[in-house]
């Protein structure tokens, strides 16, 4: 279980309308119309395997790792559980839009502290994949005007910080 670390690349700007259009993709792909959206389904139905292992020593800082070779997802299985579904959702993203990237010795691991990865456009497009997919607009549209963000929180299965995310992206409030 080893993947390796690199320094972050800001080579490119991310692909946001990229990300859109995997994660409408994928949602349309299996009917998906309503929260919870569940990445581990997802991903298994995408052909990856799905681990949730015990990150030793400097590594229990990784929240988690997309390996090609395996065509697997690794998740800290000491995370929060909402953590690990971002997680699971975020290493879907690199498997859907950065294989090639992940099976090079340039890819990186998703440390909890994202400040590790916050230049890498990879990661910022993960990031977006993630957020997108977990919390899509078309679903968040259905109920933030009437529901706390505790409330979203627990409908979309992901954190208050995620639905505040979100919602701060889509509305700008």
């Amino acid at each position: 279980m080893s993947a390796p670390i690199a320094s972050a690349s800001a080579d490119r700007a991310p692909d946001y309308l990229l990300v859109k259009r995997e994660v409408s993709a994928l949602l349309g792909k299996y009917d998906i119309d309503e929260p919870p959206v569940d990445p581990v389904r997802l991903a298994r139905n995408e052909g990856l395997g799905v681990r949730f292992v015990s990150f030793a020593g400097d590594y229990s800082a990784v929240s988690g790792f997309y390996d090609p070779g395996e065509n697997a997802i690794y998740v800290n299985e000491d995370e929060y559980p909402l953590r690990q579904t971002f997680t699971i959702a975020h290493e879907l993203g690199h498997a859907k839009l950065h294989r090639d990237w992940a099976a090079s010795a340039d890819y990186s691991l998703l440390w909890r502290d994202q400040s590790k990865n916050a230049d890498d456009f990879h990661e910022k497009e993960a990031n977006a994949f993630a957020a997108h997919l977990l919390v899509p607009r078309k679903f968040l549209e259905k109920y933030y005007r009437t529901l706390t963000t505790e409330q979203l929180s627990r409908i979309f299965a992901v954190s208050v910080p995620v639905i505040k995310n979100r919602i701060s992206f889509e509305y700008g409030i």
